[in-house]
């Protein structure tokens, strides 16, 4: 596609994106929007590109039409993102930030890279999950590459237990580019 000039599949580039973090638990929310608790700690994701000779570069033209999408699904890769309420209407399970831009941020040896973070991204009935990454360009097309995170669990908020928050949280927050919603204070 050829957008402002740049003509994306002549680049021949080649892209993964890897979880840094995963998340481990998060209490479910059920129906109580605003007492839902994301999932802890945070997904945050790397992206890598390689151009055409193999070379590690930063894309740096294409990355205002770069996103990253998440999608719950069972730990076997079923859909899970859509269910039925005890009431009986179909509710989504996935509740957040579900699409996120690419954000420049050192990282914890001092070298750039490109990330997506996902800092408020809460499940709403208890079961255990993982989540489907997908890389895409907003002018469309099929994804550029698609990452899975480990299972993890979401409780009932009476068996919930938040995990300390991680050092890659406290690292990206203190870049000031993405925030992660805690004080300084409590830091």
């Amino acid at each position: 596609m050829n957008l402002g000039g740049i003509d994306f599949g002549a680049l021949d580039r080649t892209y993964r994106i890897t979880p840094i973090q995963q998340p481990e638990r998060s209490a479910a929310f059920h129906n109580s929007y605003l007492s839902r608790l994301p999932l802890a700690p945070c997904l945050i994701l790397q992206l890598d590109c390689w151009d055409s000779d193999g070379d590690l570069v930063i894309p740096y033209e294409e990355l205002p039409f770069l996103v990253c999408h998440l999608e719950l699904q069972t730990p076997y890769g079923h859909p899970a993102g859509m269910t039925i309420s005890p009431s009986g209407e179909l509710v989504s399970m996935l509740y957040g930030t579900l699409v996120a831009a690419p954000a420049e941020m050192d990282d914890d040896s001092g070298a750039q890279g490109i990330y997506f973070a996902f800092p408020d991204v809460s499940v709403r009935y208890s079961g255990t999950f993982r989540l489907k990454a997908s890389l895409l360009r907003i002018t469309g097309g099929p994804p550029l590459n698609t990452c899975f995170t480990e299972p993890f669990d979401i409780l009932e908020v009476n068996n919930y237990v938040a995990p300390p928050i991680p050092d890659l949280t406290r690292h990206f927050d203190s870049q000031g580019v993405i925030r992660f919603g805690l004080p300084r204070a409590e830091w």
